[in-house]
């Protein structure tokens, strides 16, 4: 079965055991044997959340292992005034709120559904006890919490050095990094709003408009409301690079 996001038609992949489950070969989970599921599949149960719904708030504990198994999500943190600081996007089958469970601590984000998403929630003991287990699963979640920590200092370093130009091509590059494009319009895969670029690239929405608007000036981008083109990837690297 199909469905569509809005901008491109997506598969359902609905879940009904981490046996069965066709993303698996994806995960960390892509070496675990029959027992290691099932153990994990035990207490596992499943969510759905329509677009602009909350999956977990900063300051809340972690209920499980959550793993995204449809859809897209923002995972951003919140500033004394409001504003919103994107730290991360998330895709299928990317684990949510994954430092938080794995230290031991209150979750130091949110996360809201880009659009309709489907998640599980494995048992945090059953995923502890499979861990505890299995010497080479441990070893690749250090690997890979491991790379999320360089890519975030990366990230938030550059954001902390580049000019505005530099900051928003960095966020459109990092959206089509992510979640690509819809083959048939071109467009970015993903329905972000203006104000979720600007807490991407960590400006506010009327800076991030108004450089967007420079860009399909230059022809860069293409602009349809919230369609957005890469129409020069070239030029929008060297942006990245030379902030120019």
């Amino acid at each position: 079965m199909s469905a569509t996001n809005g901008f491109c038609t997506v598969q359902d992949t609905s879940l009904k055991s981490c046996m069965s489950c066709l993303l698996r070969r994806h995960s960390l989970f892509s070496d675990l044997i029959a027992a290691e599921l099932i153990a994990l599949n035990k207490n596992r149960y499943e969510m759905s959340y329509h677009a602009g719904e909350t999956i977990y708030k900063e300051g809340t504990q972690p209920p499980g292992l959550i793993c995204l198994n449809q859809g897209k999500v923002k995972i951003f943190r919140q500033h004394a005034s409001g504003a919103e600081q994107i730290v991360a996007l998330k895709k299928p089958v990317d684990f949510i709120g994954f430092r938080a469970l794995m230290g031991g601590l209150r979750y130091q984000t949110s996360a809201v559904a880009l659009e309709d998403i489907s998640v599980c929630i494995i048992d945090k003991n059953d995923f502890f006890k499979v861990i505890a287990n299995n010497s080479q699963l441990a070893f690749k979640i250090i690997r890979q919490l491991a790379h999320e920590l360089n890519e975030t200092e990366l990230r938030m370093a550059n954001l902390t050095k580049k000019h505005l130009r530099a900051r928003l091509a960095d966020a459109l590059l990092l959206v089509q990094d992510i979640y690509g494009s819809c083959p048939v319009k071109r467009t970015l895969n993903v329905p972000l709003k203006r104000a979720d670029l600007a807490a991407l690239a960590n400006m506010t929405t009327a800076n991030a408009i108004r450089v967007l608007y420079s860009f399909s000036k230059e022809d860069i981008v293409e602009i349809d409301q919230r369609n957005i083109t890469i129409k020069d990837l070239k030029t929008l690297r060297d942006i990245s690079v030379f902030g120019r």
